[in-house]
């Protein structure tokens, strides 16, 4: 059995997404646009950090559709739902039926730009 060392970027980059996903989350809790704007935007980037580490470099966001934090659930099954749309999809459900407001409205907000995304393929 071998020792095998998480990739040192990919977990730098899974600890951006949540920062991001949790400063995008509390922005839209608290109404602050510019928050949540950047809170998107860092997001983006750590998505995009993770796409160029290859085609499975997004599944490093899987862990987190189990994060304790539905704030940061929403953000990964909204940017794993291309890839695992039966499973991100039932997360972004789960919060959208059982969560705080702020959770629910993040996790509605993943879903509709998912069903835009869909019917501009």
């Amino acid at each position: 059995m071998t020792d095998a060392k998480p990739d040192p970027l990919a977990a730098f980059l899974i600890e951006r997404f949540k920062h991001a996903a949790l400063v995008a989350h509390y922005g839209h809790e608290d109404e602050d646009d510019p928050m949540q704007i950047a809170g998107i935007k860092a997001a983006e980037r750590a998505a995009q950090g993770l796409d160029a580490m290859g085609p499975d470099g997004r599944r490093a966001l899987v862990p987190l559709l189990d994060d304790p934090d539905w704030g940061i659930r929403a953000y990964a099954a909204g940017y794993l739902v291309r890839l695992f749309p039966e499973r991100a999809l039932a997360v972004l459900e789960e919060i959208s039926a059982r969560c705080p407001t702020a959770a629910r409205m993040t996790a509605c907000r993943m879903q509709i730009a998912h069903e835009q995304a869909r019917l501009h393929l």
